[in-house]
C-alpha cells in the first residue's frame, strides 16, 4: 500500500509540476519567473515524454528502477506506460487512478478525487504567496544541468506527515519539469526523470481509453 501511495502522489505531482508556478525567496525574481511561466502554463495542452522512475524504500535492499513513456493532456489526463521491470499501465484523471497489466482483462481503479483536490489546493491553484504560506520555498539556478531547482519543504503538518520535501528541476529555456525527487516521511525516496519531452504534440483520444473503462 505504501508503494501504491507513493506512485499515486508522484504521478499527481508530475501533473502539478508541469503546470504549477514556482516561487523564489526574492520578490523581484518571483515576479520575473511568474511572468515567464504563465504563458507556458497557458499554452500547454498536451505532452509526451520518456521517464525513469527510481524508488528507494526502507523495505528493500536495492533501489527499483522503472522506465517507460507517458502522455498527458488538459483537462488532466495522464497515462504512464511502464515497460521495465514490470510492464503495466497507470492512467490518471481528476477522479480515477486506473491500473492495467498485459494479459489481464480486469483492471484496478482507485477514487483519487480527494487526493487530487489536495494536490490542486497546495501545488497548482495557488499564487506564489500561497505556495510560500504552505512551504519553505527556494529557487536555485543549476548551471551544470541548465535548470532551475525548486525546493519545497512543508510547513503544514498535514503535508509533512506524507511528504517531507519536494525538489523539482525545471529546464531553463522550456520551463518544463525534467526531474522530481520526493522524500517521504517514512524514509522512502522516489525520483522521476523525464526526457524526450514534446510539448503539444497531437495525441489520439485512444491513448486515454483506459480511463473510459474506469467509469463503467
Amino acid at each position: 500500500m505504501r508503494t501504491l501511495t507513493h506512485t499515486l502522489l508522484c504521478s499527481l505531482l508530475v501533473c502539478a509540476a508541469a503546470i504549477s508556478v514556482p516561487a523564489s525567496q526574492s520578490s523581484e525574481s518571483l515576479d520575473e519567473f511568474f511572468r515567464r511561466v504563465r504563458p507556458v502554463q497557458a499554452s500547454l495542452k498536451t505532452l509526451t515524454a520518456s521517464f525513469t522512475e527510481t524508488s528507494v524504500s526502507t523495505l528493500l535492499r536495492h533501489p527499483v528502477v522503472a522506465t517507460g513513456t507517458l502522455v498527458g493532456a488538459i483537462p488532466l489526463r495522464v497515462v504512464m506506460q511502464y515497460e521495465q521491470p514490470t510492464p503495466k499501465t497507470v492512467a490518471i484523471d481528476q477522479h480515477w487512478m486506473v491500473f492495467a497489466w498485459p494479459g489481464r482483462a480486469e483492471i484496478e481503479k482507485i477514487d483519487i478525487a480527494g487526493i487530487q483536490s489536495r494536490v490542486q489546493k497546495y501545488f497548482v491553484d495557488v499564487s506564489p504567496k500561497q505556495l510560500q504560506d504552505s512551504f519553505v520555498v527556494t529557487l536555485n539556478s543549476e548551471r551544470s544541468e541548465d535548470a532551475y531547482r525548486l525546493d519545497l519543504v512543508p510547513k503544514r503538518k498535514q503535508i509533512s506527515e506524507g511528504v517531507t520535501r519536494v525538489q523539482v528541476w525545471i529546464h531553463r529555456s522550456s520551463l518544463m519539469m525534467t526531474k522530481m525527487v520526493l522524500n517521504f516521511a517514512g524514509g522512502d525516496v522516489k525520483t522521476l526523470e523525464l526526457r524526450d519531452i514534446k510539448i503539444n504534440p497531437r495525441i489520439d483520444e485512444s491513448a486515454f481509453a483506459l480511463l473510459g473503462r474506469a467509469g463503467r
